[in-house]
């Protein structure tokens, strides 16, 4: 899988989980956290370090998929920035 294929899956993957939370402050901070991540790596074209970071980038969607199952377990009412949809 070419360099950039691999980017953007793990962006979308980090995208998707981020947006598994329930809670609203984590849901939001989880998905601002991954934008700004890869806006601020945007300029690396090393494909040395490009791989590395995209390791790096995996072991975080692991650690954000477990903090969102935890999020399920133990839901709370919804956030009044969320509105009355269902």
């Amino acid at each position: 899988m070419g360099e950039r294929t691999q980017v953007l899956a793990l962006f979308k993957k980090l995208m998707r989980a981020s947006r598994s939370f329930t809670h609203y402050n984590f849901r939001e901070y989880a998905l601002r956290r991954v934008r700004l991540g890869f806006r601020e790596k945007a300029g690396v074209s090393d494909p040395a370090q490009i791989a590395e970071l995209v390791g790096e980038g995996s072991k975080q969607l692991e650690v954000v998929r477990k903090q969102a199952l935890i999020s399920q377990l133990y839901p709370q009412a919804r956030h009044v920035m969320e509105g009355t949809r269902k």
